[in-house]
């Protein structure tokens, strides 16, 4: 069994559904410390033109695990992140579809955990671009361990025999303690597809809502497409 082995951003990009679609099954890296400033509460959209971050605030100490994160219910933020998504989707196709979102979004409990709302904001992107794929916690999964060990160890709670890694994973797996547990280790490399964007350079790497917005559904899952498997 093939697996992917990724924290739960929010609002996730084209990559990140791709590599999800491309394995047979989503660990979910929830039990890990929430790094702060990356893409656990934020990502970006493009808004008159420019990359915006929409951002959900969080209370979330040092060393708070992923899976205990909180939203922040600041008087604003839900107000402000929905205006924000409102202005992106205006003028694109997609508009008549921004509520269907949106409503994802007004779900998440006042003071709730933030990645409950990734997971389910996930979930639904996931099902705009027809991908079926079962996911799991790593919290629910027992594994101890950092870094290879970890992810060692949480491939072989589950079965898998195969682990698709990030391109950055060249710079830190330990590849031979992966071979010595019987896991081949692929690492996957997303080739960022172009589509029209009402804006001259392409912005690429931008949440996956950018494109839902602005590509017909039928033509949404071929945009996960792109990509390759090499064992180095």
């Amino acid at each position: 069994m093939r697996v992917t082995i990724h924290q739960p951003e929010h609002l996730p990009w084209l990559g990140l559904l791709s590599k999800v679609a491309a394995s047979e099954l989503w660990i979910v890296l929830d039990s890990v410390p929430y790094r702060k400033n990356y893409f656990q509460n934020r990502n970006r959209v493009l808004l008159d033109g420019r990359p915006t971050w929409l951002t959900v605030p969080v209370t979330a100490p040092f060393g708070t695990r992923i899976r205990d994160v909180r939203i922040y219910e600041s008087p604003s933020w839900r107000r402000r992140y929905r205006g924000r998504l409102i202005q992106t989707a205006s003028g694109t196709p997609g508009m008549d579809r921004i509520e269907d979102l949106l409503s994802v979004i007004d779900s998440a409990a006042p003071g709730g955990l933030l990645a409950e709302l990734n997971l389910d904001v996930a979930d639904w992107l996931l099902a705009q671009f027809d991908v079926k794929v079962p996911r799991v916690r790593s919290s629910e999964l027992g594994a101890t361990g950092t870094k290879s060990e970890l992810l060692i160890n949480l491939c072989r709670a589950v079965g898998a025999n195969e682990y698709l890694a990030g391109p950055s994973g060249r710079d830190y797996l330990d590849l031979d303690a992966f071979a010595e547990h019987g896991i081949t280790v692929r690492f996957f490399d997303f080739d960022f597809p172009t589509y029209a964007q009402g804006c001259d350079p392409f912005v690429p790497r931008l949440s996956a809502v950018d494109a839902w917005l602005r590509v017909a559904p039928a033509e949404l899952s071929p945009l996960l497409s792109g990509y390759h498997l090499s064992a180095s």
